[in-house]
Order: structure tokens, then sequence, then C-alpha cells
């Protein structure tokens, strides 16, 4: 059992009092009703959730499973077979948790709009600000975080990040944006590392095969 998640558990039933802590298999888990509220804190729709820790939590997310089935086993729907949400894509995950996540974080933050962008789609039969599913999310990941949709860049700025090519703080960026590079991609690059070299370099080729 993850213990920082363990610990977690009762300051968070006392936030969702729908939720409470069940055992699977010898391992604590929360399990129960999660009510989705619009700004005026009326209730808009609810979801029969299942929360289990991970690994590496809180430097990654823990799992979260719609198991009432009010969204469709379904890749365009951001939900596998095995009920399990997908609320990210791998990449932006990993910056989200760098500094680590509280449970709380990962249900408000995370979960609730989630959720609240499934009763959207439910309403108006698409999402709001909808990433891709698949290869084509985690390219689109890139693309944002790059500010290119340009894979020459990319490569290029891997470079720039990893293989030791330097420019000075204050020298124009190298995507000519005109920008300082410290306030142009300096910050990209910092991403990138928290990513992880190989990481990158994977899913470049990955993208581009």
């Amino acid at each position: 059992m993850n213990q920082t998640f363990q610990n977690e558990l009762s300051e968070v039933i006392t936030k969702f009092p729908d939720l409470s802590i069940r055992q699977i298999n010898g391992q604590d888990i929360l399990k129960g009703i999660l009510d989705i509220c619009d700004e005026s804190s009326s209730v808009t729709g609810s979801f029969s959730v299942e929360i289990h820790s991970t690994e590496k939590f809180p430097y990654r997310f823990p799992k979260i499973f719609e198991v009432g089935g009010e969204i469709p086993c379904n890749a365009d729907w951001h939900k596998y077979a095995d009920n399990l949400c997908c609320l990210t894509v791998e990449q932006d995950e990993i910056l989200i948790c760098r500094r680590g996540v509280s449970l709380l974080y990962f249900i408000e933050k995370m979960a609730i709009p989630y959720f609240a962008n499934q009763l959207y789609r439910q309403k108006t039969g698409h999402y709001l600000n909808e990433y891709p599913h698949g290869k084509d999310g985690v390219k689109l990941f890139y693309a944002e975080l790059i500010k290119s949709n340009d894979v020459k860049f990319w490569h290029s700025c891997y470079e720039h990040a990893f293989l030791n090519t330097r420019t000075g703080r204050n020298e124009k960026c190298y995507c000519n944006s005109g920008a300082k590079y410290k306030k142009c991609h300096l910050p990209v690059e910092k991403k990138l590392h928290i990513i992880g070299k190989q990481k990158v370099l994977d899913d470049i080729n990955w993208i581009t095969a």
C-alpha cells in the first residue's frame, strides 16, 4: 500500500462524504459517488467511482474508474475497457505531478473537471476544449509545449535541451520569435527535462514513425 495515499484518505472522505474507504485485495481504495456541481453549488450530475493508489503517487496520479456505466468504455469518450478514466496524456501528468500532488488536488482539479466535461458532452454532443486520444493527443501536447507544429523544430528544441547546444539567456531565441531565450524556449526546455531525455526522444520518434 502506498503510505502517502493511505494517509490522505481520511481527509478526502471528510470533504467528500459520499466516498468511503473500502478494501480490494487487501488494499485501501476510495469508492462511492462523486457529485459534480455548477457555480451555484447545485449538483448537475453524479458518477459512481473508485480511486485506487498507484506505486508512484504522489508523483503520478492515482487511478480513477467510472464504475456506474454512465460513460461508454470507448477511447472516444476517454475511458478504457476496464473503466479506467483517461484524464490527460502521460506527459502532462508528469509535469503536473513533478512536485507531488495531494489526493484532494487530484479529485478537485483533475477528476471533477473530467467528469464535468463528460456531462458537457452528454448535453451538447461534444467536449469543451477536447484533447485527442492516443498519438494525436501526445502530438498536440508537444505542439503546444514547444509552440510549434513543425516536428523538425521539435528536434532542434530537443538538441538545445539535451545535447549541450548553448544559447545565452539574454540572446534571441533560436526559434526566431524575436523574444529572449530566457522568456521563450528556455522554460520549454526545463519542462522537457522534467519529462525526461529518453521519454521525449521516444515520444518524438513514435509520433513521426
